[in-house]
């Protein structure tokens, strides 16, 4: 296989999968802990700080106001963003295909158990796939929100763009296959062509830097981009057709009229960036022209990821500086738009795009590292045999684990995520009359930790003593 007329070699990708997995997280990191801030003063009274520039602990109320409970992020801990890119990972198979199967019957569902900072879209989707009649091209649902019902087909929100990469990073000289998976991975969650083109539009951007060797120059990479967006089209997927068929089931317009509309938008927001390139504009500015900042548009998954994409080709060798920017646009949708612009960072620049100090700080790095180097092995057609999701397999179950009998250094398996060890035990009072939340931590033997919340007594379905 070859890159850029170049073998393309293991030590050469290792490196820089490795990198952009690391690098994402690093961003989605530092752009989780403002996420949820309103303005510079709620900044300095949350963070005491007037600009995040390093990691650190922080907290925040989940779970509603009688059942909520407060989650306790260490410095350096990843959101739902890093979560979900994982989860994507452990669904490729030795030779780069997304296994959907186990995705949407395990990876996906059981996700919910120990999710963090997730909006409401890709968690009802995560328990909508679950449906006898869901399958990848056929979760179509309808979601409750403050100002109505959203249905599927209008979410074009940045879920799927920011846990692609994976199809990329194992597919490096295989675009036709990313792209492929991509949608397939995409149309779970999200039915608009926003979310759809933005995940793309990452996916491609992530493969074009992995085809350099040399730097890349901004304008020509924001160039390169806008003419391939030209030519895309909806690709001949088995499967798809059925879902299109569903899709436009009493639509005034049709997928592919939507589709058209949304690419040209992604035309005009591309030359919106080369211009701004150009002219030397501040990034503030140019986020705010994309939408960034709009309430009804900040989540949107083309202006987040061509949001991160801008921020890279505004400096493409300053990547902790690009994370630091885009994690201090308060306001706007911080950790996915600093992941993809460290994703893209480490993509173009291996693991020294970003400090030691911040590689040592980012939850599970040596997993993280060891991830990228498995993807890495799959891009060259010399799969390892590294299993991210070990099962049950081969282990004697003990009891379903309760909070009952929780208690530190208790060995523990999971049913997708294998065997662990409990690290912390945390009690909370909730709300509701004499009711409390057990948040269990475990680190699993792969490398990875989670946090699992029990606020009843109920043994686990998927949780067992070793």
């Amino acid at each position: 296989m070859l890159l850029n007329n170049k073998l393309l070699n293991y030590k050469f990708l290792s490196d820089r999968i490795a990198g952009s997995l690391l690098a994402a997280a690093a961003g989605d990191s530092m752009g989780w802990m403002t996420e949820f801030i309103r303005s510079p003063d709620d900044l300095k009274r949350k963070m005491k700080v007037d600009r995040v520039t390093e990691y650190q602990s922080w907290s925040k109320q989940v779970g509603g106001r009688f059942q909520g409970y407060e989650d306790y992020i260490e410095a350096g801990d990843y959101s739902d963003d890093t979560q979900l890119t994982i989860c994507t990972a452990a669904c490729i198979s030795p030779n780069g295909c997304f296994d959907y199967r186990s995705f949407c019957d395990l990876e996906y569902p059981l996700w919910l158990e120990y999710a963090r900072g997730a909006g409401g879209t890709v968690k009802e989707a995560a328990q909508k796939i679950q449906r006898k009649s869901a399958d990848w091209n056929s979760n179509f649902f309808s979601r409750k929100m403050k100002e109505g019902t959203m249905d599927y087909r209008d979410g074009g929100a940045n879920g799927a763009a920011m846990r692609i990469s994976p199809h990329v990073l194992a597919n490096a000289g295989r675009w036709t296959q990313a792209e492929a998976d991509i949608w397939r991975n995409s149309i779970i969650s999200h039915g608009h062509p926003r979310a759809i083109i933005g995940a793309i539009l990452y996916g491609y951007a992530l493969y074009t830097v992995l085809q350099e060797s040399n730097p890349i120059k901004g304008e020509e990479f924001i160039e390169t981009l806008g003419n391939w967006v030209k030519e895309l089209e909806i690709p001949q997927i088995s499967g798809l057709k059925t879902w299109l068929s569903e899709w436009n089931k009493g639509r005034l317009e049709t997928f592919d009229q939507v589709f058209a509309n949304t690419k040209q938008e992604a035309i005009e927001q591309l030359r919106l960036v080369w211009k701004a390139l150009r002219d030397k504009e501040t990034p503030e500015s140019v986020l705010r022209k994309l939408g960034c900042f709009d309430y009804k548009t900040k989540g949107s998954g083309l202006g987040t990821a061509i949001a991160g994409i801008y921020l890279f080709a505004y400096q493409p060798e300053a990547t902790s500086d690009n994370i630091i920017i885009a994690a201090n646009m308060i306001g706007s949708d911080t950790d996915s738009i600093a992941a993809f612009v460290g994703g893209l960072g480490g993509a173009a620049f291996g693991l020294n795009a970003i400090p030691e100090k911040w590689r040592s700080q980012v939850q599970d790095n040596a997993f993280l590292i060891r991830l990228g180097e498995h993807l890495a092995s799959i891009a060259v057609g010399e799969p390892d045999s590294l299993k991210i999701r070990s099962g049950t397999l081969g282990i004697k179950l003990g009891k379903p684990f309760s909070r009952k009998i929780a208690e530190p250094d208790l060995r523990v398996v999971h049913r997708r995520l294998g065997t662990g060890v409990i690290t912390t035990i945390d009690q909370q009072s909730l709300l509701s009359k004499d009711q409390t939340a057990t948040i269990v931590q475990i680190k699993f033997d792969s490398g990875q930790s989670c946090k699992f919340a029990f606020r009843k007594d109920t043994p686990s379905e998927n949780l067992f003593t070793v």
